[in-house]
């Protein structure tokens, strides 16, 4: 069982180059495909995880790890592309990369980072944004809205951890 969550959780790594490839080539429905399985593999090796008690320090520190290579991969093709504003991809990569950093920090001190509701909304609502701009195509003001609000959310999210957690 331990072979197939880390399965599922290098699967994200390894499909997100194919997701670049096909956003950049407006292949949007099939990236959406792949990024969906991306989303569901995400919630399922975390669900299965802890169901059977299969929970580890490499896949605590993978599996979040596999999800920002995924979503930064998505979200630079989508900024390549001109579809959501540079100010938003900042904001959003920006914390899942000082986040990683912070929980490299905080291991470093033996202290492990405290995890939210609110970060895994973020996740949610991330992965969510993604497969609407992908699958659905909106209007550019939609995607604008969608995306704006994610990054604030994001930002905001970031900031509780580091309270939730501190130094």
């Amino acid at each position: 069982m331990k072979n197939f969550l880390n399965f599922l959780t290098y699967s994200r790594i390894i499909i997100t180059p194919l997701i670049v490839y096909l956003i950049i080539n407006n292949n949007f429905f099939i990236a959406a495909l792949f990024f969906a399985y991306g989303s569901i593999s995400d919630i399922a090796d975390g669900r299965i995880a802890r169901k059977y008690k299969l929970v580890s320090e490499h896949g605590n520190y993978m599996d979040p790890l596999a999800d920002k290579i995924l979503m930064i991969g998505a979200l630079s093709s989508l900024l390549y592309i001109g579809l959501i504003p540079l100010w938003a991809f900042i904001v959003i990569i920006g914390r899942d990369v000082i986040i990683t950093f912070y929980r490299n920090y905080l291991i470093s001190k033996n202290k492990p980072l405290e995890t939210s509701k609110y970060g895994k909304l973020k996740t949610v609502f991330q992965h969510g944004m993604v497969l609407i701009i992908l699958f659905y195509n909106p209007q550019q003001s939609i995607i604008d809205i969608i995306v704006s609000i994610n990054a604030i959310y994001a930002f905001a999210t970031g900031i509780h951890y580091f309270k939730k957690n501190g130094f």
